[in-house]
């Protein structure tokens, strides 16, 4: 139930092709007081961005999103910490003219909006223009999410995992001549999905993986990763079928579980936030090292909807 502490605000995005509506979810603390320290503070939250339902039959990735809204709605201390703690902007349903005309996997344009990121057209692909627009702005603006997640299903693989982007870790399944000492890159991409193998029964840091195929540079997840500078951008897919590890070992997976995975994510940011908000860089690096297993190296209303900052109604 909504609380007078929680700030949620449901703008509409854009228009799509079929003349339905694409909603645009701000939700965060309200702020502790009206003083200019307080306000600071809330509007300075760093941000997490996270979309779902791009393609259409992957009605689980609606579940996922599901748990994570409820989790962040909730009165639970986690929630309540994890909403001081970020500003979220959520599109949750990224094709729904495909979703209420039945298709599998392609716009009313019938296209894959998931490969139009490069380059989306505001009439054929609105909801994919007016996302990344709103990313690009906050780029601008110096407020760029610290995550990027785009929830997906995926129809043959087990288990939950995640897609990330690495530029070290594309080149060693490339043919590109590099040596590890060219490649420079900090490994906190990895420390997410880490967390979430290690708090989420569902989830596999084994099946995730970081390459990025020639194939995908069009997705969400690359461009949000190479244009807008998203070190931490992802796809998370949810299988359709079950899992091969963890305490689901063996189960076809179900809406509960996919709710579960979707609390989990939000309880998994909580404690990357505790790791971000170190002072200490360095102790940062020291710990985000300790949980990936592996050493880290350096490396008008039209403008209301657009604003990063939300102001307290």
């Amino acid at each position: 139930m909504r609380t007078p502490q929680i700030y949620f605000r449901q703008d509409v995005l854009c228009e799509t092709l079929g003349g339905n509506t694409c909603p645009l979810l701000t939700i965060t603390a309200m702020p502790e007081s009206k003083s200019s320290d307080h306000i600071c503070q809330f509007r300075n939250r760093p941000l997490i961005f996270l979309s779902a339902r791009v393609h259409p039959g992957e009605t689980n990735a609606s579940w996922v999103m599901k748990g994570t809204l409820e989790f962040l709605m909730g009165s639970s201390p986690l929630a309540v910490s994890l909403r001081e703690a970020y500003i979220f902007k959520i599109v949750p349903m990224l094709n729904p003219d495909g979703v209420i005309n039945g298709n599998h996997r392609c716009s009313l344009s019938g296209e894959d909006l998931n490969r139009q990121w490069q380059n989306p057209n505001p009439e054929l692909h609105p909801t994919i223009y007016h996302t990344k627009g709103l990313l690009q702005y906050l780029a601008y603006i110096q407020r760029a999410p610290l995550v990027f997640c785009d929830y997906h299903g995926h129809s043959r693989k087990k288990n939950v995992f995640m897609y990330g982007c690495s530029v070290k870790e594309t080149v060693w399944q490339s043919d590109i001549s590099a040596t590890s000492s060219d490649l420079h890159e900090d490994l906190g991409y990895r420390t997410l999905p880490k967390i979430l193998s290690q708090i989420a029964p569902a989830f596999s840091m084994a099946s995730s993986s970081f390459v990025v195929e020639r194939s995908k540079e069009s997705t969400a997840r690359v461009v949000v990763w190479r244009e807008i500078g998203v070190k931490r951008s992802y796809t998370m897919e949810s299988t359709l079928c079950g899992c091969d590890q963890g305490k689901y070992k063996g189960l076809q997976i179900g809406t509960r579980e996919l709710e579960e995975m979707g609390s989990q994510f939000c309880v998994a940011l909580l404690r990357l936030k505790r790791l971000t908000g170190l002072r200490n860089h360095q102790h940062l690096l020291d710990m985000e090292s300790d949980i990936i297993g592996t050493q880290t190296k350096p490396v008008s209303v039209w403008l209301q909807l657009w604003l990063c900052v939300v102001e307290p109604q």
